[in-house]
């Protein structure tokens, strides 16, 4: 059951990444995020599952930034903190760090209203996240984050490359 809901994570997280709005992106995530938390914790990989669970509210906080209270650059600053601790809090080895340096960067990614700053600066996260569902034996992360790649690379191709101009 824990590896099925890791597969149904991976599909959710591979769409978000051919979204060409902002805020699909990250609703995607969030969802995304909630199914690896429960695959995490069922896997007793505690690290991962916290932070996931950490990247739904982070999420729920970027989705709605064109309000007020959402709008501070301070929740980049606030999620940065947060994945460190929750990080320190659940330290299983060395590999813990792995995902505690990928939700950083993650956070910063969705923090941009840009999608193509998003994509480029959310790519990093899946080699780090790779290595530690590998370790996990996470199955559905490992696929996640090899599609991950994969999905982004497309999404650049698709919405970032500059357009050849013909005369």
């Amino acid at each position: 059951m824990a590896q099925f809901i890791g597969i149904i994570a991976f599909c959710l997280a591979v769409w978000s990444f051919q979204q060409n709005e902002h805020k699909k992106i990250v609703l995607l995530q969030l969802v995304a995020n909630l199914c690896f938390a429960l695959h995490f914790y069922l896997i007793g990989a505690y690290t991962g599952a916290l932070l996931n669970l950490i990247g739904a509210v982070r999420s729920v906080v970027f989705v709605c930034k064109d309000k007020k209270w959402a709008s501070s650059n301070w929740w980049l600053v606030f999620f940065s903190f947060i994945c460190i601790a929750a990080g320190i809090y659940t330290w299983k080895n060395a590999a813990s760090v792995l995902p505690i340096i990928a939700m950083v960067l993650t956070t910063v990614a969705f923090g941009i209203p840009n999608p193509k700053l998003t994509r480029l600066v959310a790519f990093p996260s899946s080699p780090l996240w790779l290595i530690y569902n590998v370790l996990s034996q996470s199955w559905g992360g490992v696929a996640t984050e090899v599609f991950n790649m994969l999905s982004i690379l497309i999404g650049m191709l698709r919405f970032d490359r500059r357009k050849k101009v013909t005369k």
